[in-house]
């Protein structure tokens, strides 16, 4: 059996409360109260009802956690759950089927293959910001995550007979991403029969995104065409064996990666780099002038995209501040020994990003936005910066992920600035969901002084579509 240093510490949490544990402190205040756990142990035993969770709070503990696929199972509060809404795809697949389905899966996510994707990436920024009115204010968190969503799925649907299969799309995915969270909270919790008209509809859609996506899969292998999408990559892939993925496996990997690269997650760090970059103007400008003088008045492509060290840094820094993931469930598969705790298989191990990179210990100043932290390398010890996880199950879109918001912040801050409303000098709490979320946020557009309004990029989506209706004043009205 593997061990661990002995100089580990292990600690049960403190504040328990008869019968409910942890769980009222966990759900009132979930970030609050993984941050505080780091100082009470390296391993941290949390009750939650009648549910043991340990929480590995040191960056040994957490990469042996995420690289030892053999003792630590994919599973653990919520992710059970998942698996069976959204089947067995890249995310959800256990170990035992995953370096099968990463293999498979991976070719769509190469390097070379996402630097073909910048173009659709810009246009879609274009499309957006060409229909924002200078000193208007607008919900930069609604646009983005509109934004991100369209991107997603021009990338994966990018044949033209698609197209009414992608605004179908949109609206499933729009609806389901809001839901899901609940939907997993509620049957974790065994208590969806209390919200039972809402699991009705969560359900019903879910059913038509299944639907669609099996039609779309049936329209693509009819064609027999390469649509140079992440789809038509899917349906050529074969594994060791030269076998490909049936239609039932093609469609679980597409609603895995959809719902991965639709969901908050980029739109959020896209937001939270924007607001971080409001908050302190110093950085904006020297972005700002990168950005000049690395791009002119060019679009982004893969080698400029490249050429944007501080744009990237800033990314970097906002993911560590604000990670897609800020939990990372594990269920331990056969005994193992951690910080001097033997572990039965079935036990439930958490990692959090969100809570490793702000200790102090690992990141100096953690609460500070500092892009120059990034200026020589990851800083903070091996395994202490994970905002994709790490190891095997590491994100497979982490690439896209990264070129999609250094580019659209690129091409946002080409030719405008953004202010939010100056009520707070620090930052806007996140919402908690399934991913850590930024809140509805305001900001208003203004065109630089020093340049001109950009045309669309080579074609232009339609991205009103996408947004819904507007209200007079040009604020989006939320659903």
């Amino acid at each position: 059996m593997r061990r661990t240093r002995p100089d580990f510490r292990f600690a049960h949490a403190r504040g328990a409360l008869p019968v409910l544990g942890h769980a009222v402190r966990a759900w009132r205040a979930p970030l609050s109260f993984l941050n505080s756990l780091s100082e009470q142990g390296d391993l941290v035993h949390v009750r939650l009802g009648r549910k043991s969770v340990y929480l590995a709070c040191h960056p040994e503990l957490a990469d042996q956690v995420l690289r030892d696929p053999h003792r630590f199972d994919t599973g653990g509060p919520g992710k059970d759950e998942l698996r069976e809404l959204f089947g067995d795809g890249i995310l959800t697949c256990p170990n035992a089927a995953h370096k099968r389905v990463r293999r498979l899966v991976q070719p769509s996510l190469q390097q070379a293959r996402i630097a073909r994707f910048i173009t659709t990436m810009v246009a879609t920024a274009d499309a957006m910001t060409d229909a924002w009115r200078s000193g208007v204010p607008l919900d930069v968190t609604r646009e983005m995550t509109d934004m991100a969503a369209m991107t997603g799925v021009h990338a994966m649907f990018a044949a033209e007979f698609t197209e009414h299969f992608r605004d179908e799309v949109h609206t499933c995915l729009r609806a389901i991403n809001k839901a899901v969270y609940y939907e997993v909270l509620t049957t974790a919790l065994g208590v969806q029969w209390l919200f039972r008209h809402r699991t009705l509809q969560f359900h019903r859609t879910l059913a038509r995104y299944k639907q669609v996506v099996d039609e779309v899969i049936s329209l693509y292998r009819h064609s027999g065409k390469d649509h140079a999408d992440i789809l038509s990559v899917l349906l050529a892939a074969q594994d060791e064996t030269d076998e490909p993925m049936s239609d039932h496996e093609v469609r679980e990997n597409v609603i895995n990666m959809f719902t991965a690269a639709t969901a908050a997650g980029p739109a959020s760090t896209m937001v939270w780099a924007l607001h971080l970059l409001d908050l302190h103007p110093d950085i904006a400008r020297r972005v700002q002038h990168e950005i000049d003088s690395v791009l002119g008045d060019d679009p982004p492509d893969e080698s400029t995209v490249r050429r944007l060290e501080l744009t990237r840094q800033v990314v970097l820094e906002t993911l560590r501040l604000y990670p897609h993931a800020w939990l990372i469930t594990r269920c331990v598969a056969k005994p193992v020994e951690l910080a001097g705790q033997i572990l039965p298989p079935g036990t439930s191990v958490v990692v959090s990003p969100y809570q490793l990179h702000r200790q102090p210990h690992l990141f100096p100043d953690p609460e500070r936005f500092d892009p120059d932290r990034w200026a020589h390398g990851t800083p903070g010890p091996h395994g202490a910066y994970i905002p994709f996880s790490n190891g095997s199950r590491q994100c497979p879109g982490k690439h896209f992920a990264l070129t999609e918001v250094v580019v659209v912040l690129a091409r946002v801050l080409q030719n405008r600035t953004l202010h939010g409303e100056a009520v707070s000098s620090s930052p806007a709490a996140p919402r908690v969901d399934i991913m850590l979320e930024a809140p509805p946020l305001v900001m208003t557009p203004q065109l630089r002084t020093s340049r001109t309004a950009f045309a669309p990029y080579r074609w232009s989506p339609n991205f009103a579509a996408f947004r819904g209706p507007v209200r007079p004043s040009g604020l989006p009205r939320f659903p």
